[in-house]
């Protein structure tokens, strides 16, 4: 009896052995990163760079009135996105850096997208504070050499004015002794003329 088990044992093992294999488990793929979507960010300055100067005024407040009643990162970043808008009269770079630097600093429920775009808009208010710092230093110097030539003009002008009056004293000086000359001479003449001859 032990030899037909044996026998059936191994025969079972033999046929194993040549039972194809079993595959492995093929791993699932990651799941793909969320999209974040930049659009409202996007359609923002464009309202600004279309907007009048009334409606970007009204635009801001609201912006500052939801990040009041809702504190939150993308609030902050709505708001300084709008108070550095290039087409929004009264444009502030110098505080949208601030902000954005503020925001960077703790950017909590901001997603990586968001960051890389607040990060863009600091570099791109930097590079325009920047501008306007040189501008206003050109400004600065145009202005400095206008005055300058100005009160050369205006000191050429005395001058000129100061030599003008002179000649016209020294002209009218000479005319003075001209006319001195002229009356000696007159006077010259009528003594050395000859007196008539007595009527006989």
């Amino acid at each position: 009896m032990r030899l037909p088990t044996t026998a059936l044992a191994c025969l079972l093992g033999g046929c194993a052995a040549f039972a194809p294999p079993v595959p492995a488990p093929v791993p699932a793929p990651p799941p793909a990163p969320a999209v974040t979507d930049l659009a409202p960010y996007f359609a923002l300055l464009d309202q600004f760079a279309a907007g009048d100067p009334a409606r970007q005024a009204a635009l801001l407040a609201d912006l500052a009135s939801q990040l009041a009643a809702s504190p939150g990162e993308r609030s902050a970043l709505r708001h300084a996105l709008a108070v550095g808008a290039a087409g929004r009269a009264g444009s502030d770079p110098v505080e949208a850096r601030r902000l954005l630097a503020a925001l960077l600093a703790a950017p909590g429920e901001l997603e990586p997208a968001e960051r890389q775009m607040a990060a863009a808009l600091q570099r791109e208010f930097d590079a325009r504070v920047t501008l306007y710092a040189q501008l206003a230093r050109q400004r600065e110097e145009l202005e400095a050499r206008i005055e300058a030539d100005n009160t050369a003009h205006t000191r050429a002008l005395q001058s000129a004015a100061a030599e003008t009056a002179r000649l016209r004293r020294e002209l009218q000086r000479a005319e003075t002794k001209l006319q001195a000359i002229t009356e000696m001479e007159r006077e010259l003449l009528e003594q050395s003329e000859p007196e008539p001859p007595p009527q006989p």
